[in-house]
């Protein structure tokens, strides 16, 4: 009985989209992300690379407190803490050449004052991931998931998106469509 309910509320919801798709033809690339796929992923660049990795591991965290593992969670938050350390050793390297990654910030890599400028808010930012996931793990052991799930969404909205949002290109805008829809 549960399959077959199951299968009805999928059926529903390829009805939908699919209903939308057509109805919205070539005016909505949403559907197929062309805009965010081709401004994000369009220039592998150590920045993203290293992003990817971090991301992957908060995605495993977010799936781990749903299925209530607490050693998961505490083995993928220590992954995201020692990838953001890994972030420092790639984009500074001691005595090493600045990367071509350095244009993405529009400064001057042959500055130094640039590079400091640079690598002082790399160092704040990371050390601020590195310290909500030290807490995000050290809250799991406790075996307590809704204070996990909290130290969670603190790490993403003080670590996470305060980085994003004064250091990562803009997301492409929602079509209009969809603001008017509430998307």
């Amino acid at each position: 009985m549960k399959k077959t309910g199951l299968m009805r509320i999928i059926a529903s919801c390829m009805f939908v989209i699919a209903t939308i798709g057509i109805s919205h033809g070539g005016k909505c690339t949403i559907l197929s992300a062309k805009d965010i796929e081709s401004k994000h992923t369009a220039e592998p660049t150590p920045t993203r690379s290293l992003m990817r990795v971090i991301s992957s591991h908060t995605s495993r965290i977010l799936e781990a407190i749903m299925d209530g593992d607490h050693e998961a969670v505490i083995k993928e938050s220590n992954a995201v803490a020692e990838s953001s350390q890994a972030i420092m050793k790639n984009f500074f390297p001691e005595g090493g050449q600045i990367g071509e990654w350095f244009k993405e910030t529009g400064k001057d890599p042959k500055n130094p004052e640039d590079v400091q400028a640079v690598k002082k808010d790399f160092e704040k930012y990371l050390r601020t991931v590195v310290d909500a996931a030290k807490d995000v793990a050290e809250t799991s052991k406790k075996h307590n998931i809704v204070d996990t799930y909290k130290s969670f969404d603190a790490m993403l909205k003080n670590a996470c998106f305060t980085c994003h949002e004064t250091a990562r290109p803009k997301w492409p805008e929602w079509p209009e469509w969809m603001k008017i829809s509430g998307g």
